[in-house]
């Protein structure tokens, strides 16, 4: 399914769940994230723009990246490209084809993709994995999050190479300091048909003020107030983790993440 959300900027969003965004700038395009279906992406982003486009991936799970084989430029973060060898095995029952390290680039935290017009700025939000970043657009004021604080539902943080909660929340801290001159914006996540979940509830969008619900519920976790309720997760070590929420706010973790 593909939404127009601005004149720039283009919402798809695949039949596994998975959320990417089309930025179009005058010189260039950015992809941001294509996917975990793996069918075609390029022939739909040529209907919107000859112009040439590179990947940007905000982590490297391969429900983001179904479809990178299509890109001659793709970019991820330093952090997660070190981590690769674990996630690919990891989460090898997805059948995604591994990222080509031929057309793979990588950028550290507070890189500027200029697209002629507008910029994309890649600000570190690590925790879901080692290398995760938002995306934020000055131009057209908005934050391309990921998963790096869930996408309206939970977090999670159950899989391989994730932050422990106080590491992750040390993170949400540093993360909302930095984005102080960008705390309107609107956010765009990366699986953003779970922000409506639940009966007649109104959809819980990330934004600035899930990120900082998501701080407290770490701290509340940390301190033994908030216990969890026991769910099963398929990519636990142990296959078991737990599941909190206080606000805005909703974790999965590992019992051994809680330190």
């Amino acid at each position: 399914m593909i939404t127009q959300l601005t004149d720039s900027i283009w919402r798809y969003h695949d039949e596994t769940g998975s959320t990417s965004y089309l930025v179009v700038g005058k010189t260039r395009a950015a992809m941001i994230d294509c996917g975990g279906a793996g069918k075609p992406v390029m022939p739909w982003i040529r209907s919107m723009t000859d112009l040439p486009v590179i990947l940007l991936l905000t982590h490297a799970h391969p429900d983001h990246y179904g479809s990178a084989a299509e890109f001659d430029e793709v970019w991820l973060h330093e952090d997660d490209i070190s981590a690769l060898p674990v996630f690919e095995e990891a989460f090898s029952v997805m059948g995604v084809k591994p990222l080509d390290r031929k057309t793979l680039h990588s950028f550290a935290d507070d890189h500027v993709f200029d697209l002629g017009g507008e910029t994309l700025i890649a600000c570190a939000l690590k925790g879901h994995t080692p290398g995760s970043v938002v995306f934020v657009d000055e131009a057209q004021r908005c934050i391309f999050s990921g998963d790096a604080v869930g996408s309206g539902d939970i977090v999670l943080m159950s899989v391989p190479l994730a932050y422990n909660l106080s590491d992750y929340m040390h993170s949400l801290e540093e993360f909302l300091e930095r984005i102080e001159p960008w705390a309107d914006y609107t956010w765009h996540a990366g699986h953003y048909h779970q922000a409506g979940r639940g009966e007649g509830v109104p959809p819980n969008t990330p934004c600035r003020a899930l990120a900082a619900d998501m701080v407290s519920l770490c701290g509340a976790l940390l301190a033994g107030e908030i216990q969890g309720e026991s769910v099963r997760e398929i990519f636990a070590p142990s296959g078991k983790a737990r599941r909190a929420r206080l606000g805005r706010a909703g974790i999965v973790f590992s019992d051994e993440q809680c330190k």
